[in-house]
């Protein structure tokens, strides 16, 4: 992402582009249509030596990646570091902000547009000392963005309706299937619960340290930047093919299909067809929802936030109630002398962390947290996150004691259902079935709601980089990512198609993005010896939050990554007869890299310089000389000579976006043939079918 020379900020000079006359006419009208619409304040830039004082600057959030080029911008594009708050500076315009006159002004009339505030109690101009560019004292004073911007509530509603899904009331019994011992699963579920700490606390420092939507996408190809794209090719492939709705989507299908016949006792009688039809409906249902109304759907967000908590509460309290009437079936194994191994331990853990799975959601749309008076965007993100994280932690364990008391060992592992909780605990708690499998379904339906929002923006982030066909369409509309909602919406029915709709088809299919986002994690964890590092070219003060110290570091990474490292290899080595053996979850990982790999391999051959043949001795590539030429614009580096304004457009963009980088493709030849034959197309759809 970064060019292969960084250099620090200190040392950043202008680099002198020689635009043609038009595009300096562009330029010129862009930045003056720019000023009149944006509030004015003089000010000066001391940390670059006084070079460009005076020019007209709008106060934006900070964003760690754009500031690498501020040198490089024009003057109405100037990133400025103001001394003693640690305010960042920066010129907005482009695709994903309103940048047009006319919007803005319709916009504001309509309410749709705030200021942000500076909220940092500790910001002082008094200070003698260097300011602290650490993510707690950045502020977004003066910031004009889309009123919708998430809150503390708005984060943990987020991270919480995409843990709470069905996970909790499936996965307890697949657990106990792996163990064979009551007491081994609830160790397994507190594990999980540290474990799941741990990754929140690494993930929060990329966020603070890189507040763009993308999550991993933006931390990856920060830390792993050369090859150039391979970082962020690979994780694209990995996250378009299996970040998506499935699991969730079959699992409100099954729910809703028990809940209409009480007497299905199995989910082998369920018809797999029906099941996927329902499913399909419900996930159109939730991306129709985003797609005309987010506001509505941000507020189901939070609705379902309090719902989710109070049933899981009610879940407990109603079996320990019953446990305490009925006696308990803790120690009720049905002479059962079997008892799991070490890896069928490490297999049960997979299920675990799919259960788990979601706290790191709102780090896929961290640019959209908002400033509260008293807070910065980073706290925010921080109280969020740790509030559901923990509420989620809790809840789990004390659901699970219940689930195990009430129940007895064969009626938890029922081999056939993965409805345990709705088909054996409820009849005993509640009398009857019926209002907890409806229960259960709009809890599947929340996971939904919020998978679909955040899935979509890191799928539009990839869209934005140009670096998979249709980008144009999939990028579209940056405050409802309307292209890329498309997008999710194509890949879950993919899934839910092909998938396998069975207890333990399901409980494989669920485990495949788990066990991935397993292998991603350990390489942002690794990330972290080079973090501050990274950010410190930026920002020389910058200090970490959680890992101010190399002997934090150090200990956390090693542990970390080996226990992952350890349930990686190890769950892969597990095979019990009838089950899909799971050695198809690393070898399907491996497959959808490999791909992308040969993907971005054809890329970057596109790309490789060739002697010219052209009598103008003009720079040739493979690429060109087939017609289908690849060219990669770095933000760092400015737009080149004659190019397009949408591209230029963009690639002022890609500095607020974390991506610092446009890809670009020109066409000629037979190619060139087959893009005027798609905008034929696409006209012809337009005018007679939209």
């Amino acid at each position: 992402m970064m060019s292969t020379t960084r250099e620090k900020q200190g040392r950043l000079s202008p680099p002198q582009h020689h635009r043609s006359a038009n595009a300096t006419q562009r330029r010129r009208v862009n930045e003056e249509s720019i000023s009149r619409t944006t509030s004015i304040t003089p000010s000066s830039n001391s940390s670059s030596g006084g070079e460009h004082q005076g020019h007209v600057e709008v106060e934006t959030r900070v964003r760690t990646a754009s500031v690498a080029a501020h040198s490089s911008m024009s003057p109405s594009e100037e990133v400025v570091l103001a001394g003693a708050n640690g305010i960042m500076t920066a010129q907005r315009s482009g695709e994903g902000y309103v940048s047009d006159k006319n919007e803005r002004r319709e916009q504001a009339a309509q309410g749709q547009l705030n200021h942000r505030i500076n909220s940092d109690p500790s910001s002082s101009t008094s200070r003698t000392s260097p300011p602290r560019h650490d993510s707690d004292n950045w502020t977004e004073s003066g910031e004009e963005v889309p009123r919708r911007n998430l809150t503390e509530l708005d984060v943990a509603a987020l991270i919480l309706n995409k843990m709470i899904g069905t996970g909790i009331f499936t996965m307890p019994g697949t657990v106990l299937l792996y163990t064979k011992s009551k007491t081994l699963s609830m160790a397994l579920w507190t594990v999980g619960g540290v474990w799941t700490c741990l990754f929140l606390v690494v993930y929060l420092e990329f966020g603070s340290a890189f507040p763009f939507n993308g999550g991993e996408l933006i931390y990856l190809d920060e830390i792993y930047y050369k090859p150039e794209l391979l970082a962020t090719i690979l994780f694209s492939g990995w996250f378009l093919v299996l970040g998506n709705s499935y699991g969730n989507s079959i699992a409100f299908a099954k729910h809703v299909m028990v809940s209409a016949h009480t007497e299905v006792l199995q989910t082998k009688d369920l018809d797999s067809r029906l099941v996927r039809f329902i499913a399909i409906s419900v996930l159109t249902v939730v991306c129709l929802l985003h797609y005309f109304s987010g506001r509505a759907g941000m507020f189901l967000n939070k609705v379902l936030f309090w719902y989710k908590t109070l049933l899981l509460i009610v879940i407990f309290a109603a079996g320990i109630h019953y446990t305490k009437t009925n006696g308990s079936q803790w120690d009720n194994y049905n002479d059962l002398k079997e008892r799991g191994t070490s890896l069928d331990s490490l297999a049960a853990m997979v299920s675990i962390f799919y259960a788990y799975q979601g706290w790191e959601n709102a780090n896929y749309v961290t640019g959209e947290i908002r400033a509260l008076e008293g807070r910065t965007p980073a706290r925010t993100l921080k109280i969020g996150a740790f509030i559901a994280v923990f509420l989620v932690w809790i809840l789990y364990i004390l659901v699970t004691l219940a689930y195990y008391t009430v129940l007895d060992y064969d009626t938890i592992t029922d081999n056939h259902s993965d409805l345990g909780l709705v088909l054996h605990f409820a009849p005993k708690v509640f009398g009857n079935t019926r209002a907890l499998k409806i229960c259960i379904a709009l809890s599947a339906f929340g996971n939904i709601l919020a998978v679909t929002y955040t899935s979509s923006k890191v799928k539009q982030s990839i869209s934005n980089q140009r670096i998979i066909p249709f980008h144009r369409f999939f990028s579209r509309d940056s405050d409802t990512p309307k292209g890329a909602l498309a997008l999710h919406w194509v890949s879950s029915v993919i899934l839910i198609c092909i998938c396998p709709t069975s207890s333990d088809g399901f409980s494989f299919a669920t485990g495949l993005f788990t066990y991935g986002h397993l292998i991603v994690s350990i390489f942002v964890t690794v990330g972290l010896f080079w973090l501050k590092g990274r950010v410190r070219e930026v920002l020389p003060n910058y200090r970490l939050t959680f890992f101010r110290s190399k002997w934090i570091i150090w200990p956390v990474a090693i542990i970390f990554t080996l226990g992952n490292l350890l349930v990686v290899v190890n769950s892969a080595r597990s095979e019990t007869r009838g089950k899909i053996p799971r050695y198809w979850w690393p070898a399907t990982f491996g497959f959808i890299l490999l791909g992308s790999f040969f993907y971005w391999g054809a890329m970057m051959l596109m790309t490789v310089k060739v002697k010219s043949k052209r009598s103008d001795k003009k720079e040739e590539t493979i690429g060109s000389r087939i017609g289908f030429e690849v060219k990669i614009y770095k933000a760092d580096e400015g737009p080149p000579e004659a190019t397009s304004e949408e591209m230029e457009d963009s690639i002022r963009v890609s500095r607020q976006d974390g991506s610092k980088r446009r890809v670009g493709y020109e066409f000629s030849g037979f190619f060139a043939l087959c893009e005027r034959g798609c905008t034929k197309v696409k006209k012809f759809l337009a005018k007679y079918m939209f």
